[in-house]
């Protein structure tokens, strides 16, 4: 489980330099609420990009955009 957890985090942070890089919208693969959450608290850490979560279960995926 914690190892999951890091790989998680440094999804977010990768995936969030990307937004920043290329000043594009990414949404990230449908994932269990649990998994959102940890991409959301990895990235509410961050001042430079935000995060929502899009979709219907179990098709929910976060969104990780440009802080305006």
């Amino acid at each position: 489980k914690k190892k999951k957890e890091e790989t998680l985090k440094r999804l977010a942070n990768k995936m969030a330099d990307n937004v920043v890089r290329f000043k594009k919208v990414i949404k990230l693969e449908p994932m269990s609420a649990y998994e959102r959450m940890i991409i959301h608290t990895e990235i509410a850490k961050r001042n430079d990009v935000i995060t929502e979560s899009i979709g219907v279960e179990p098709r929910r995926r976060v969104v990780i955009k440009l802080k305006r």
